[in-house]
């Protein structure tokens, strides 16, 4: 932005709202991202359309509390979905025991935390979904991989 514009939205504008676009942090060009803004009140169902629909994919599902990942998990399983959890709640060993169920295909659909952000390269995964949106870019750039 360059001074006068800048000045002209001192002049202009009441509190205004700064968005930048950085190359600095950016997702791989064969990516396809789509998004859909769904009321808190029908994600979950939302969610089991959108899994009975990828049946025969793997999929990981993104939420931001442990609690969360904990009853989708459940919801899921409930509903005859092989979902499993992973989460920071989760002791090191069960934590790679439900990474070693996914990766094996014996569950096709791992619910997680920002725990499963960072340091793993599961190449199989077909789809990412954010149920809960990441609260900054280097998250998201690392949940979609």
């Amino acid at each position: 932005m360059t001074n006068k514009v800048a000045k002209l939205q001192r002049a202009c504008v009441k509190n205004p709202v700064k968005v930048e676009v950085s190359s600095k942090y950016s997702t791989v060009d064969t990516l396809k991202q789509q998004y859909l803004f769904i009321p808190t009140k029908f994600k979950d169902c939302y969610l089991v359309y959108l899994l009975n629909e990828l049946a025969g994919s793997t999929v990981m599902v993104f939420t931001r509390t442990c609690e969360a990942t904990r009853r989708l998990a459940l919801i899921l399983r409930n509903l005859g979905l092989d979902a499993i959890p992973i989460s920071g709640q989760m002791s090191r060993p069960k934590r790679l025991g439900a990474l070693n169920k996914f990766e094996a295909d014996e569950r096709s659909t791992l619910i997680c935390t920002d725990v499963a952000n960072r340091g793993l390269d599961i190449p199989s995964v077909d789809v990412v979904i954010n149920y809960d949106i990441p609260t900054n870019l280097k998250d998201y750039i690392h949940q979609v991989g």
